[in-house]
């Protein structure tokens, strides 16, 4: 649901599951567009746009799930900017030294400088180095560390144990969601992706150490899909 681009989860501390709905469906909208025209009694020409509804996707399961975790976040900020002009009465490789994050042969080809002193005459040229403040030492103990995120899980149950179906239906399912992502404002996990993590339910391969398993789970943890096996019979 949240890209994690801000923080690292160290630990699940508690999990509690709370409202539950059972088989809820969701109409994704479908978008037809078209011209409508009219010759007589005079022209006109109109956009016609219009917002179906279509077959419903289906979540088996959906439920709110309230996570306790222990999350290491990067606090960001600046400590401190300096910049400085940029020395010109050099040479070309002395204008290289002094910026040797940018591609001066390409900027020269781009605003069709040849020399130095097309370089000196055409601009001046600031660099400025950025010192990002360093994160304090991580305590899993503190409780400034502890934060309570709520989720809302969709569900998917599969009677067999077809991975390419329960992919498909996992992606159809957010695709036909997506576009009841709403702003949030800041939150621990980094910015919302989409409205509900999506779990697909899955017979057990075999026992619970089965390789298969562990297998199924990276394959749809690649895709950002949570995998559950229930024993069969």
């Amino acid at each position: 649901m949240n890209d994690l681009d801000l923080g690292r989860v160290d630990e699940v501390r508690d999990v509690a599951v709370g409202d539950i709905a059972l088989q809820v469906p969701f109409f994704p909208p479908r978008r037809i567009e078209g011209d409508l025209s009219r010759i007589l009694p005079s022209h006109a020409r109109t956009d016609l746009r219009l917002s179906i509804a279509g077959d419903p996707v289906w979540a088996d399961i959906l439920a709110r799930v309230r996570v306790q975790l222990v999350v290491e976040v990067d606090p960001g900020g600046v400590e401190n900017i300096v910049t400085r002009l940029v020395d010109t009465n050099g040479t070309l490789d002395d204008f290289r030294a002094q910026v040797p994050f940018l591609d001066v042969d390409e900027f020269m080809k781009i605003h069709h400088l040849e020399t130095i002193e097309d370089l000196r005459d055409a601009y001046e040229y600031l660099v400025a180095e950025i010192r990002l403040r360093a994160p304090s030492v991580f305590d899993p103990a503190d409780p400034a560390n502890a934060y309570g995120v709520e989720i809302a899980v969709a569900v998917l149950v599969l009677d067999s144990l077809d991975l390419t179906a329960g992919l498909r239906a996992a992606k159809e399912f957010r695709a036909a969601t997506g576009h009841l992502l709403s702003p949030a404002g800041p939150s621990v996990l980094g910015e919302a992706v989409a409205p509900y993590a999506v779990a697909v339910v899955l017979p057990r391969p075999g026992a619970a150490s089965d390789p298969t398993t562990g297998n199924v789970t990276k394959l749809f943890a690649g895709e950002g899909v949570l995998s559950l096996f229930l024993p069969t019979p």
